[in-house]
């Protein structure tokens, strides 16, 4: 280990390991992501990649765990806007896709974060449990449960035609996603006790 990564804390150095694991992501993609593209933009060795992300496999599930922690946290400051409690993290789920401005970089990022989910199944049971910290919450209750999936499966594809570009969405279009979310339907009210659903 060098000089410069002693004086650095641990959690810094991997904080700076994963944050130019990502760039390389959004540069390089899937292909050309590796542990030696990812050392050549940090001010430390090798060595001290490997002291922290032993292997390629390891530095991906680092980068998993920070999107994964990224997203949970923006879907939750958005859901605590929301003073409805009765599925409230569905509606800041779609919220938060519908609002958030894609780039060109998230693109990247989420097509070789996808790839790599993609040929490794432990990334993507890991990603999966990232997602159960947002729909723990969600209704139990048949239709509740029924409407909270609807408005994650609308996100999502909305998500992957952004990644994708198989469909051009408009500002306006995108913001019309978000009526479903109007009184009187998914997920506005709970419904009222010993009701008929």
């Amino acid at each position: 280990m060098d000089a410069q990564t002693r004086r650095r804390s641990p959690q810094a150095t991997r904080a700076e390991i994963i944050d130019m694991a990502i760039e390389v992501a959004a540069e390089k993609g899937a292909l050309g992501f590796t542990l030696d593209a990812v050392v050549a933009r940090l001010p430390f060795s090798k060595g001290a990649l490997l002291h922290h992300f032993p292997n390629k496999q390891l530095l991906l599930e680092g980068m998993i765990d920070h999107l994964g922690q990224t997203m949970v946290d923006e879907v939750l400051a958005e859901a605590a806007k929301d003073p409805e409690p009765y599925g409230r993290n569905a509606r800041a789920y779609l919220r938060t896709v519908v609002n958030d401005p894609v780039t060109p970089r998230d693109v990247s990022i989420g097509r070789a974060v996808l790839a790599a989910c993609a040929v490794r199944a432990p990334l993507a049971r890991r990603w999966t449990m990232w997602i159960e910290k947002i729909t723990a919450d969600d209704p139990t209750d048949p239709v509740g449960a029924d409407d909270a999936l609807m408005l994650r499966l609308m996100a999502d594809g909305l998500w992957m035609s952004d990644l994708f570009g198989t469909h051009a969405v408009s500002r306006e279009q995108r913001k019309a996603l978000l009526s479903f979310m109007t009184p009187g339907t998914q997920l506005r009210e709970a419904p009222a006790v010993g009701a008929d659903a």
